[in-house]
């Protein structure tokens, strides 16, 4: 593995990053709350580091393209610089009590988590609020995508590096060149933005909470501006605006832009999406009339309530338009399977992926169990009217087990320190690995994870950055194989 060009390729990320942390300043300057000198600092830290690794680092030919090894190692540096150099503005703010909270926070935003630390949000200045949002927006489609579409230098490792961010596991490209997939993918998360953003406005909510709840809306983020998040609205039209735009949050991003270019056909063949639509068309019906009988004696009240909670937890974007730990234990029980699902691959949603679960069913009860009956067919398993190659198949075994093994692993770590109950301890691992932000109990949608110790704010933390890229992008760094010539 070529690590000086490694490192070089970081330089250049850090470089073109650091420009993107001076656009929460432009709202610091808006609304002049003190808080300007905290990105213009930051930014420049970023860049100065980037243009220094980027010297230092310097090949002295160019390279044409990077080899999987270096694009895996390229992918985890990145995200670890992206969530260390993005603490700096909660580290110059007088915000956390500690380092590692800060920290937590950079990691909860850029991995589009939405587990917090604060509690007191409102009292934030706006560009840290601002921020907050952004970075969820940024790492809502990927930013080594977002690099990818602009920078030169790494759209040269394009396809290595986009296989190791996006979502899933199967990745498609829209043209032949890799850069222009990437641009076509952000055209359409910033059009779908501005439509949010828009609709927000025309429904009474402010122009700034417009902007922010619609970064952490598509990201399926769920970082709000308000202390008791969507719920501090009231609005049944906010609402319904948000539920649609988090479903679409959780489509795979290449058929919205076969929507935008009216490739209709395509998107009505997808069997990821009528599997996702019936999830959560099912999802929504079994809760609704779970709280109809007990909760809210006017069904469409339940219906409001149960779609948006459902939504927001299947595409794990974590937002709360009620306080959902006080519903009775079935429905709390249906929200903890949803966030072991997620939404579609390719989208911004994290977990386990629809995708995923539905080769998972596909290959029990297509092959498994019919290959009982006819031991000797040749038994092929389909998804889109294509047939799944074993590797993938087993591929996707072996995630979903070791996604399991590590959720079990890490939920007798946080109950060996940690004064927490059972269920306060599943649904912290199951929120931040799966990137889905809030649990239940005591870190339910009304309270935050501030009451942990260090040691397990630093675990929930690598949990998030597993869950981001997959489990494999990190592990791979760690197998004597990946260091071997």
């Amino acid at each position: 593995m070529n690590l000086k060009l490694t490192f070089h390729v970081v330089g250049t990320f850090l470089k073109f990053f650091g420009i993107l942390l001076l656009v929460p300043a432009i709202c610091s300057l808006i609304y002049r709350d003190g808080d300007l000198y905290i990105f213009v600092i930051t930014a420049c830290v970023t860049i100065v580091s980037g243009l220094i690794l980027e010297l230092v680092c310097k090949e002295s030919q160019e390279v044409k393209e990077l080899n999987r090894k270096e694009a895996f190692f390229i992918a985890l540096l990145c995200w670890i610089a992206a969530s260390m150099f993005g603490a700096i503005p909660y580290f110059l703010m007088p915000i956390f009590s500690s380092p590692i909270d800060a920290i937590f926070e950079s990691i909860s935003g850029y991995t589009t988590t939405g587990a917090t630390i604060l509690t007191d949000i409102e009292s934030l200045p706006h560009g840290i609020l601002f921020y907050r949002s952004f970075t969820q927006w940024l790492g809502g489609m990927g930013i080594i995508v977002l690099g990818i579409a602009i920078l030169p230098k790494l759209s040269v490792g394009g396809v290595q590096l986009m296989g190791t961010e996006s979502p899933g596991p199967i990745m498609e490209k829209i043209t032949p060149k890799i850069a222009e997939t990437a641009k076509k993918l952000w055209f359409v998360y910033i059009a779908l933005s501005l439509i949010l953003i828009v609709l927000l406005f025309l429904s009474d909510m402010p122009i700034f909470d417009s902007i922010t709840t619609t970064f952490s809306t598509l990201s399926t983020g769920g970082f709000s501006v308000k202390n008791s998040g969507i719920q501090g609205y009231n609005s049944s039209l906010i609402e319904a605006i948000l539920t649609l735009f988090m479903f679409l949050g959780g489509v795979n991003f290449l058929l919205h832009y076969y929507m935008f270019t009216g490739k209709f056909s395509k998107i009505v063949k997808n069997s990821e999406l009528k599997f996702y639509a019936l999830l959560a068309a099912l999802f929504i019906l079994v809760v609704s009339v779970d709280l109809w009988h007990s909760h809210y004696p006017d069904y469409f009240e339940a219906l409001r309530h149960s779609s948006f909670q459902v939504v927001s937890i299947l595409t794990t974007t974590g937002f709360n338009s009620v306080d959902f730990n006080i519903w009775n234990e079935f429905s709390i029980f249906l929200l903890f399977i949803m966030m072991f699902i997620g939404a579609c691959a390719g989208s911004t949603s994290g977990s386990v992926k629809v995708l995923r679960i539905l080769i998972l069913i596909k290959s029990i009860f297509v092959k498994e169990i019919n290959h009982l009956i006819k031991p000797n067919a040749v038994l092929l398993v389909k998804v889109n009217n294509r047939t799944v190659p074993e590797t993938v198949i087993a591929n996707v075994a072996s995630f979903f087990l070791l996604y399991m093994l590590l959720f079990v692993i890490s939920v007798l770590a946080i109950l060996a320190v940690e004064d927490i109950s059972i269920m306060g301890a599943l649904s912290a691992c199951a929120a931040t690995i799966g990137n889905v932000g809030p649990g239940f109990e005591e870190v339910g949608a009304t309270h935050n994870y501030n009451f942990l110790t260090g040691f397990s704010k630093l675990w929930l933390c690598l949990l998030m950055l597993l869950g981001r890229l997959e489990i494999f992008t990190v592990l791979v760094i760690f197998s004597p194989m990946f260091w071997r010539k």
